[in-house]
């Protein structure tokens, strides 16, 4: 066995300034590439607090199924309710879905988080 000291070490550049030249697109047969979505938030709904949520029918419908869910959470004991509201926020979260849903999914995350406040004012959730 060689010891560690005889070995040569590996030229590794600085990955900074490989990132560096990536960014300033030096760095071509990398595959990397930047694209710049202009569409970014088109899916998105930006409305100030007191407006009306504009909803289509898919999310009307969504947005059903989840108001008769969170109906239920008042019955249940107050620690009982923060679990199920998370699962509720967790199973919504725009992060969980596929692109295609993500939209939906964003505008009943924003619904949800909006009605949390609404009826639990003078209330402290844990989620």
């Amino acid at each position: 066995a060689v010891s560690a000291q005889c070995c040569s070490r590996p030229r590794r550049e600085n990955p900074f300034f490989i990132r560096a030249r990536q960014d300033r697109g030096e760095y071509a047969d990398s595959g990397w590439e930047r694209r710049e979505n202009n569409d970014r938030y088109a899916d998105f709904v930006f409305v100030e607090w007191g407006e009306e949520v504009h909803m289509d029918e898919e999310m009307q419908q969504a947005i059903q199924a989840v108001s008769d869910e969170f109906k239920e959470l008042h019955k249940l004991p107050q620690q009982e309710q923060n679990k199920a509201f998370k699962r509720l926020c967790l199973r919504w979260h725009p992060d969980k879905h596929c692109d295609e849903q993500k939209g939906l999914a964003t505008r009943v995350f924003q619904w949800l988080q909006r009605s949390k406040a609404e009826s639990t004012e003078g209330r402290v959730w844990s989620a």
